[in-house]
């Protein structure tokens, strides 16, 4: 029997093995994908308080691809967590829960070719939060719910590019316009009579980006997420119903979540 040398079976094997490697996709493509995610967060009203935590998210994303690089796409981010409340007027608390629901729905379009791909996108999208922090402060302050609800436009785009023929490095950058906030304050939660002021929010936008490393079906890499909102318009405030004597603002804030993400696309 003829031997054949091992330096050409090994040959034959590697060829053979690198024609089944499938290169991953660049353009977009109908299917569903769910992350995992932890990470640190941050709100901060300058000058006045702050919440520092952390954050443990799941996403589910699902895409139609249409004709002529087009494409339609849902997705939704369910976060929540423990925050730790300070504030020099009115003292600090811990272990307060904190939870938000994000949901978009997008339009989008690719360009590129052969190594990389670009898509552009926009939308409408809603984020609802709510921070419990009811309980007593170390300054014997009340604590109470606050519940933040924004509509905004998002503006973004992904670059895909190839890294080898089975990975490529996907890199998304966002803009979120606020087109209206409304900041319900639960004060009613420490009694006395006091009413749950609802203030406006008309200013602020957003940014979000992220870079993840594709491999097969799996992705992972990290996130930042920023919000900036200007200060609300005034509510009168009452007690039983009746004026107090001043109003109440929503000042300006300033929200930064980063952290690292997990994906599987099926």
């Amino acid at each position: 029997m003829t031997k054949i040398p091992a330096a050409i079976l090994s040959t034959v094997f590697f060829i053979n093995f690198s024609t089944c490697v499938e290169a991953l996709p660049l353009n977009t493509e109908t299917g569903k994908e769910i992350s995992a995610s932890i990470g640190s967060y941050r709100y901060k009203e300058p000058g006045l308080m702050s919440l520092d935590g952390y954050k443990l998210g799941l996403d589910f994303l699902a895409t139609k691809a249409l004709p002529n690089g087009h494409f339609v796409r849902g997705d939704v981010r369910f976060a929540l967590g423990q925050v730790d409340y300070s504030s020099s007027g009115t003292g600090s608390a811990t272990g307060n829960p904190i939870w938000y629901m994000e949901a978009r729905g997008l339009v989008g379009h690719d360009w590129g070719g052969d190594n990389a791909v670009l898509a552009i996108y926009t939308g409408i999208g809603y984020r609802y939060l709510l921070h419990d922090g009811r309980g007593i402060t170390t300054a014997g302050y009340f604590g109470y719910r606050r519940e933040s609800n924004y509509f905004y436009l998002p503006v973004g785009l992904i670059h895909r590019s190839a890294l080898a023929d089975d990975a490529r490095l996907v890199l998304t950058l966002e803009y979120d316009h606020l087109l209206i906030g409304k900041q319900v304050s639960r004060l009613s939660d420490g009694g006395q009579g006091h009413s749950d002021p609802t203030n406006t929010q008309n200013k602020g936008y957003g940014l979000k980006m992220s870079m993840t490393y594709d491999q097969d079906k799996s992705s992972i890499g990290p996130y930042v997420h920023y919000w900036n909102i200007e200060e609300s318009e005034v509510v009168p405030k009452l007690i039983n119903g009746l004026f107090a004597g001043f109003g109440l603002v929503e000042p300006l804030n300033n929200t930064l979540e980063f952290g690292i993400k997990m994906g599987q696309r099926f």
